[in-house]
């Protein structure tokens, strides 16, 4: 068997943790959309050795594809250890590089198994076996994360989650939030 098919084995296992109902999450699944991208292969799975290829290649492929999004699964490289890199940092950076290239309809999310992370008081990251990117449409992205806030999914959310991930319902726990137009930086 292929490396990168056991390293795809792996993050197999890692996103059927995310489709799994959780309690802290209000009896949903830490990820609820992932489950449908992945019945409908409309999830592009991504082994990317930076030295080899570009990042707007990868794009590039996601734009002429059938493809909604994208699971980038960032390997270690000579000059490049994930576990290094700090993941807001690079996120802004990718944003801006997509941004630059003409990708203006999508966003980057970065994973980080190696940041200390909870959302709803559960380490949601750490089960990764690589640094992962989502790539998706802004306004899918924002749209899902508005569907949430008609459910119990923020429930368990600490104050704290809750302004680092910028997930402002209309009401959580008695309190209004202005600034339910934000993005959510996701899970």
């Amino acid at each position: 068997m292929s490396d990168d098919k056991l390293i795809l084995e792996e993050v197999n296992k890692y996103i059927d943790y995310l489709e799994k109902p959780s309690e802290n999450f209000g009896g949903m699944p830490v990820c609820p959309f992932v489950k449908k991208e992945r019945l409908t292969e409309k999830l592009m799975l991504e082994v990317w050795y930076p030295d080899k290829t570009s990042f707007v290649d990868i794009l590039d492929r996601l734009q002429e594809s059938d493809y909604s999004s994208a699971l980038v699964i960032c390997m270690n490289i000579e000059g490049i250890d994930w576990e290094d890199i700090e993941r807001k940092k690079y996120q802004k950076t990718i944003q801006v590089l997509m941004e630059d290239k003409g990708y203006k309809d999508l966003k980057a999310l970065c994973f980080s198994p190696f940041e200390d992370w909870t959302a709803a008081g559960e380490q949601t990251r750490k089960g990764a076996p690589y640094f992962l990117i989502n790539i998706a449409e802004t306004d899918a992205l924002n749209e899902a994360h508005r569907s949430l806030w008609k459910t119990s999914y923020f429930k368990n959310f600490s104050e704290e989650e809750v302004e680092r991930l910028k997930v402002y319902p209309k009401k959580r726990k008695g309190k209004s939030y202005e600034r339910e137009d934000k993005e959510e930086e996701s899970l």
